[in-house]
């Protein structure tokens, strides 16, 4: 009965280990395939990505301030062609203008693509505005503008995917005016318009009190 006990103990130590082992290599195998997915174009380069798509915005308006978008409530008018290069996904992204990143090394442009800092454009310094739509080789899209997009120039650029990694973009400097963007004012004009008094008043009497405190001090 005690080498039973024995044998039984040895199995079951047996069974634990292998279990162990097993979960272990389940979880090296896991994360090589994330490395394999996501490692194809975290590595990639606009200068070995074919910058052949043709992108615009805007429909062909007049450039000038006069066509800027409001955070959080504008809409880009993109139009795509030429992507030839057959992808799974396509992303979105918005880039400063080179006027916009001159003297300002966090925007700096980078040639790795998922590393390039010219195209983080919002406060979270998101890489992506839009980050998997479906591959069209042609076609458009309103995308909204979102809140926090920081009062710039800008221009946009699309990318196609396959197979985990860049396979072509294009970017709309070369056919378009750069996009300029404004903050949205959400608070009407006559809260404003009271804020502006309350502070003005409050300036008032701390004025009046501090003389008049002035006054009785001997």
């Amino acid at each position: 009965q005690h080498r039973r006990r024995i044998s039984c103990t040895h199995a079951t130590s047996a069974s634990f280990i292998s279990l162990r082992t097993m979960s272990r290599m389940l979880t090296a195998f896991a994360l090589v395939a994330a490395f394999a997915v996501t490692g194809a174009s975290a590595g990639a380069t606009y200068a070995s990505t074919p910058n052949t798509g043709v992108v615009t915005i805007g429909g062909g308006k007049t450039c000038g301030a006069g066509h800027a978008l409001k955070g959080g409530v504008g809409t880009i008018d993109l139009a795509w062609s030429n992507f030839t290069i057959v992808g799974e996904t396509m992303a979105v992204k918005l880039c400063y203008t080179n006027a916009k990143i001159v003297d300002r090394p966090w925007r700096k442009f980078v040639g790795t693509i998922d590393k390039n800092k010219q195209c983080w454009q919002t406060a979270k310094l998101a890489k992506f505005l839009v980050e998997t739509m479906p591959y069209a080789a042609t076609g458009s899209m309103p995308i909204p503008l979102p809140m926090n997009t920081a009062p710039s120039d800008y221009t946009v650029q699309l990318l196609s995917k396959v197979n985990g990694t860049y396979a072509q973009y294009g970017d709309s400097k070369g056919t378009s005016c750069a996009l300029t963007t404004t903050i949205y004012e959400n608070q009407p004009a006559s809260l404003v318009g009271t804020q502006v008094f309350f502070t003005v008043f409050s300036l008032v009497v701390l004025v009046v009190s501090y003389v008049i405190d002035k006054k009785r001090q001997p």
